[in-house]
């Protein structure tokens, strides 16, 4: 639930981003390798980890530097 808010979010402010199923095998092993841990979604914001999207909503609002509604 949590990963589908993020990738809508990101499409109404028109924002490009890189979308890994972590089903699939590599796509875990990178994220836990690159970060130690697997947790959904894992956004990355120039180099920033952010570890959901709910709870973090206006950080990345505010990293993005967005105006919102």
């Amino acid at each position: 639930m949590d990963c589908e808010a993020a990738k809508r979010f990101f499409s109404e402010q028109n924002i490009e981003f890189e979308d890994k199923n972590v089903e699939d095998y590599w796509n875990r092993e990178e994220l836990v390798q690159k970060y130690k841990q697997l947790l959904t979604p894992t956004i990355i914001i120039d180099n920033e980890k952010i570890l959901g999207f709910g709870i973090n909503r206006e950080k990345i609002v505010k990293l993005l530097k967005l105006k919102t509604k």
